[in-house]
């Protein structure tokens, strides 16, 4: 039952934008899927959680002239693309979906991943702990039975929140994550609480994450 509550809440703002290509001026970004499936197969299959024979997808950067200029491979056959870049990124930054859904387990879904395009090439953006201690980390964001996440305005640009429950000493755990931009490029900020969250209740409040960076400032 868990598993069908999970099909219905994958983040609506990717869900309804999912597409394989985006445009970026003259180039372009695109899904590059295993000759054996299609963009149909793909939105057909999608968290079913159906064992895949399929390669892995990538994701391509293709140049003015056609030419492939970067690629990146994806953890899964099933890959989904946003074709909206989030407004505010130091660079162009796109929000690519890799599906690792299996037919049981709470903590396995689509992997959606934040990748920039820097120089004609590829990257995962990075965020950086907002108390500058600790290196940055991959922008990664799950969405499973004990997680999820979101894309938010944030003054002129958008902010990605995310939110996940795992077992710590017996006991269920909740981080709840905000993504800013801040100048310099992303950074990240967490806090932790005791208790139990699942993806077919509510998604928490903004109010349960911490202040953005703006809202912050504004306040001083």
């Amino acid at each position: 039952m868990k598993k069908w509550c999970l099909l219905a809440l994958f983040p609506i703002a990717l869900a309804a934008q999912a597409a394989q290509h985006a445009e970026l001026g003259c180039q372009r970004l695109r899904i590059d899927l295993d000759p054996a499936l299609t963009e149909d197969v793909v939105e057909r299959e999608w968290q079913s959680g159906e064992p895949r024979q399929e390669r892995p997808a990538s994701l391509q950067l293709v140049g003015c002239d056609g030419q492939v200029l970067s690629q990146m491979p994806l953890a899964a056959p099933l890959a989904q693309l946003d074709p909206h870049p989030l407004r505010g990124a130091p660079h162009p930054t796109f929000l690519v979906s890799a599906d690792l859904t299996q037919e049981a387990g709470s903590y396995n879904g689509p992997l959606t991943t934040a990748v920039e395009v820097v120089s004609n090439r590829l990257r995962v953006a990075m965020a950086q702990p907002a108390s500058a201690k600790g290196r940055p980390d991959p922008i990664q964001l799950t969405q499973t039975l004990k997680s999820s996440w979101r894309r938010v305005d944030e003054g002129p640009g958008e902010g990605l929140l995310a939110v996940r429950s795992q077992p710590s000493g017996g006991r269920f755990t909740t981080t709840f994550s905000r993504y800013s931009v801040r100048p310099g490029g992303w950074s990240v900020t967490s806090r932790t609480q005791a208790g139990l969250w699942e993806s077919d209740t509510d998604f928490p409040a903004d109010s349960a994450f911490p202040a953005s960076p703006r809202s912050s400032a504004a306040h001083r």
